[in-house]
This record gives structure tokens, sequence and C-alpha cells, in this order.
């Protein structure tokens, strides 16, 4: 057998993981793993990856991912679906592992509507997708952003400031919510705990301590000139701070080596037993399969 594997849209930490424990698993029962370099545009344009155990150990448990990834806008077309198929067929692959969001999972789909055999994996730092409780790449996000607002935090109240942290969460706030539990900030602000300005000001100028955090999700307002806005109604001093891509470039944590080593076991018992068309997910407390023609 043939298997190839893909990450598409954004990268998490793990998926690195997953490639090496997926690529051992499959090698135990003399299965051979391809790489597609470059998500689905690299499937499209056949630009393949030979992998070996060598290479894959050396990048097993660092972020981002050794296929690389991309956005491809052609692949949401027929067309572009149909070059997907026919570089399939041409690379004699018996199925396709493909790892990533909610973009990555409605590409999944259009290949197996197409006949080619799938396998996905959940795969978003945001852990956004419906189908699985779980994403890859979450836990570490969230350890990302804990540890870099700790640390900034240590010289924002030497100067008696206050701080604004924005971190990633396109139409999301998961990683908001969570990090705000974790390090217990003064405020929060997301899609599920909107702003309310005037009550926001209200509530600082009572604050008695000296210097505030505030985590705000990525994208609802400009953070600058919110800190800006802060920091003229209240009369503190407000900072703003991106966490940014430190949150997809941080090294998966030993929970995140974790999930990636369960998801990618299921995956491999998947090709072995050639059960394909399966979303692996994690319900809340195992790893399980959904078939995807039951996904809407």
């Amino acid at each position: 057998m043939r298997v190839g594997i893909l990450v598409s849209g954004g990268d998490a930490p793990g998926m690195n993981s997953v490639v090496y424990e997926t690529f051992k698993g499959l090698k135990a029962y003399n299965i051979e793993l391809v790489g597609i370099k470059s998500g689905f545009k690299g499937l499209i344009n056949n630009l393949t990856l030979e992998l070996n155990e060598e290479m894959l150990t050396a990048e097993k448990n660092k972020a981002g991912c050794i296929l690389k990834s991309s956005r491809c806008p052609e692949f949401k077309t027929p067309k572009g679906v149909k070059k997907g198929v026919s570089i399939v067929k041409k690379n004699k692959l018996d199925c396709v592992i493909i790892l990533g969001g909610d973009g990555s999972l409605r590409g999944a789909k259009e290949l197996a509507k197409n006949g080619v055999k799938v396998i996905f994996i959940p795969a978003s730092v945001d852990n956004d997708i419906s189908v699985s409780s779980y994403s890859l790449g979450f836990y570490t996000a969230v350890y990302a952003c804990k540890k870099y607002i700790e640390t900034v935090m240590n010289t924002i109240k030497t100067m008696e400031r206050s701080c604004v942290f924005e971190v990633m969460g396109n139409g999301c706030g998961n990683i908001a919510e969570q990090v705000n539990k974790e390090i217990e900030a003064d405020y929060c602000i997301s899609e599920n705990l909107p702003l309310d300005n005037t009550k926001l000001i209200k509530s600082i100028k009572k604050n008695k301590k000296e210097s505030l955090v505030i985590i705000i999700q990525e994208k609802l307002v400009n953070l600058f000139d919110f800190c800006k806005s802060l920091s003229t109604q209240t009369k503190r001093e407000f900072r703003g701070c991106v966490v940014g891509y430190l949150q997809r470039g941080e090294n998966p944590t030993k929970e995140e080596i974790k999930m990636a080593s369960a998801f990618s076991a299921l995956a491999v018992q998947c090709v072995r037993t050639h059960d394909f068309n399966n979303i692996i997910a994690f319900d809340g407390k195992k790893i399980i399969k959904k078939f995807m023609n039951e996904i809407q």
C-alpha cells in the first residue's frame, strides 16, 4: 500500500509528531507513507516529498510542519478537485491522510466524494472544528500565550502600566477564554464575551490594581486604537501586545505530543484495516472515528 499525507491551512504544533508517528506506525505494516508538500496546492501540482525516519525524527517535537502548508483557492473549484484526484491516481495512492481545520475537512470531503479514500485529523490552534472536541495545537497555543503574557507582565508591572494582549481566534474565542481562565486575567473580550465599552471603562476606573491584564480575541477591535482609547478614558497607561505567531511557533507540549500520538495510532489502524473516509476525533474522553459521510 501507498498512503499520502498532507497538511492544509494554518500550521499547528504537533503536526510533525503526527507525521512521524504515522510514518513509524505504517512502516511496521510495510505500508509506504508519501509526503505531499504544501497542502492541496502541492497535491494539484504533484509536489511530493520522500519521507524517511531520520528526517522525521529530527523534526518530530518541533513546531511547524516538515511537509509545509498553504492556502489553495483553486481546490475550492471542481476543476481543482479534479486535478487533485488525478494526482492521487497518478501516484497510486491508496489513501490520503489530511491534517487541518474546517477548510481542510471540506477539501477532504470533496476528495472522498470523488472516489479518493481519505482520513482526516483535526489540527487547528483555534480548537474550532465542530466534529471533534479537541484539535491539534490548542494546548500548545494556550501555553504559548500564557508564557508570553507572564513574561511581558514582569516589565509592565515594573512601570505600573496595564496591557491588552491580542490572541489568535479568527471567528472563535476559545484561545482567549482558555488563557483568561489559566492566568486569571482581569478582563476578557471574545465572541462569547463581547465588548461593552461603557461597562469596561467604569470597571477599570473602580479597579484598584496597579497593573491590569486584558485578553482580547483578534479582529474584534483595532488593538492600538483600543489601547489609546482606554488610556484616554481611564487615565491609566495601557500598552498593546500581539501574541501572534508565537502561538503557532511554540514547540508542542508533552500533552500535545500525547494527543498527536493518539490521533496517529487510530489513523494507522484505519489504514491497516482499510477503514477509510473517517474523521479521527476526540469526544472529550477518548479518540474515536466518525464516518465522514455522516457529518454535515
